[in-house]
């Protein structure tokens, strides 16, 4: 038999890659880049006047053909990007939970695009395994979880809270709940949570197939924590109905006033009632790491499955959630699926997270989390959350005497709600828009016992009170002026 003829072939195109010197340019681009944005932002107003211009020429343009100079990519980024984007990392963003990032994200981010590790096994990410293993071990042991069970780095809180509930039904399933989900000779699975839950839970539990019929929204008390009393009432009556209760959803830190419900009292309710307790700590849980906020946010860890986000109270750029089980068989026995396309060997110090949950393209989301802790060190987050939630009570104390705003809710975390007295819950919404067109600051919406709210979010690392005191007078100056 004669040798195969080698067929000739062209060489590896280059054209998709940067040279050495081109690689040393952008790096220098990048840094120079990101330097000018930060001793821009007090500049800039935090919601931007939209060049209509420059956004329509996006919209409209045709897919390229031939390329442009990657050089001229950064000067867009520069000129035209920045200014018409929303100024997260400016002292005066207030609204929602998104955090202003720590100052190593952007260069993490960076070179774990550049390894481009996929972290769902771990023969395609041994030290990125590892590392997200060991960022793991440091949150369970935050929240006095077990060290044997489990978890993994998600998109966001969201997805934590999906992953964590898909376990939780299969939990209840039992054994035939792979084969036959939901779709067997028993009764409908019920899940409890508070009316202040985020709508993630209820997200999760319609593309979980258990219908929102079968979410009981259990009301809350005058700190909008979820009413033990009334909760208990609801699994008693759903077991008379010959339904199954199966699940309690509690928050750590509910995302629109800051409550945290009595974690404790429910895990004692859970244990009685033999259900499985997930906390949603997304928000408030890494309060953990504050002395005032430690007892109540360490109880979490009573739960059989936790919810964190690292990109806020962690300050970690998007995208950093978590999810944490108490116990790994009950991850593993819904996820952990064979394929002949995958090689899923054994290793006796690394773990194929793709056993843990849904996702198998995923990143090394833990080099920034696994970076910014051993960098800045725990005593600087502490120090770091205390002063936000000192700001936030700063903020309701400057709210409090002033006659023409009221507080919502009593301040627990970083969220402060309030209102205008004379307006409307339509004037509310248009004060807001006002006061986000103006540029000064940006504020979110709240909706508190059928009224409409400004919400205000400590989560920014640049925020100082003098930020706070400039957004009180803004709101107070648009109120008067108002028609």
């Amino acid at each position: 038999m004669g040798q195969l003829k080698e067929e000739d072939e062209n060489p590896m195109s280059d054209e998709l890659l940067l040279s050495a010197d081109e690689i040393r340019d952008a790096a220098k681009r990048l840094g120079e880049t990101l330097a000018a944005y930060q001793s821009s932002l007090t500049e800039r107003p935090v919601f931007p006047t939209l060049d209509r211009n420059f956004i329509r020429r996006i919209l409209d343009e045709p897919l390229p053909e031939n390329g442009k100079p990657w050089t001229e990519l950064f000067d867009e980024f520069h000129n035209e990007i920045v200014p018409n984007s929303t100024q997260i990392a400016h002292p005066r963003y207030l609204a929602y939970v998104l955090a202003s990032p720590h100052g190593l994200s952007p260069f993490a981010d960076a070179l774990v695009a550049a390894l481009n590790q996929g972290c769902s096994l771990w023969e395609l990410s041994p030290v990125a395994n590892a590392v997200e293993l060991k960022v793991l071990s440091w949150f369970r042991e935050l929240f006095g979880m077990p060290q044997e069970g489990t978890g993994y780095l998600t998109s966001g809180g969201s997805m934590a809270n999906l992953t964590a509930l898909a376990a939780a039904r299969d939990w209840a399933l039992g054994g035939r709940a792979r084969a036959e989900g939901l779709q067997g000779d028993r009764p409908p699975l019920v899940l409890y949570t508070s009316e202040e839950v985020h709508t993630s839970v209820n997200k999760a539990a319609c593309l979980l197939g258990l219908g929102s019929n079968c979410v009981r929204s259990i009301p809350t008390d005058d700190a909008f924590r979820i009413r033990v009393d009334l909760l208990k009432s609801a699994i008693e009556q759903d077991r008379q109905a010959g339904l199954l209760p199966f699940c309690i959803v509690g928050s750590a830190g509910t995302v629109t006033t800051g409550a945290i419900d009595p974690i404790a009292t429910l895990a004692e309710l859970c244990k009685q009632e033999d259900l499985w307790l997930h906390i949603d700590g997304a928000y408030g849980a890494f309060a953990v790491l504050t002395e005032r906020l430690a007892p109540a946010m360490r109880e979490a860890g009573l739960a059989h499955s936790l919810a964190l986000d690292p990109h806020k109270l962690l300050f970690n750029s998007l995208e950093a959630g978590c999810v944490l089980f108490r116990n790994s068989d009950s991850a593993r026995n819904t996820f952990g699926f064979a394929s002949s396309y995958l090689a899923k060997s054994e290793d006796p110090d690394l773990v194929n997270f793709s056993e843990y949950g849904p996702e198998l393209s995923r990143n090394f989301k833990a080099l920034k989390v696994w970076w910014a802790l051993r960098a800045f060190g725990r005593a600087a987050y502490a120090d770091t959350i205390d002063r936000l939630l000192d700001l936030s009570q700063y903020m309701a104390a400057k709210i409090e005497p002033e006659p023409v705003l009221e507080l919502a809710a009593p301040v627990t975390l970083t969220a402060v709600c309030f209102r205008v007295h004379a307006l409307d819950d339509a004037q509310q919404d248009r004060l807001l828009r006002r006061f986000v067109d103006s540029g000064v600051g940006h504020l979110g919406p709240a909706r508190i016992a059928d009224r409409t709210w400004l919400r205000a979010c400590m989560t920014n690392l640049r925020t100082r009170k003098q930020d706070i005191d400039q957004v009180l007078e803004t709101i107070v100056c648009l109120a008067e002026d108002f028609d």
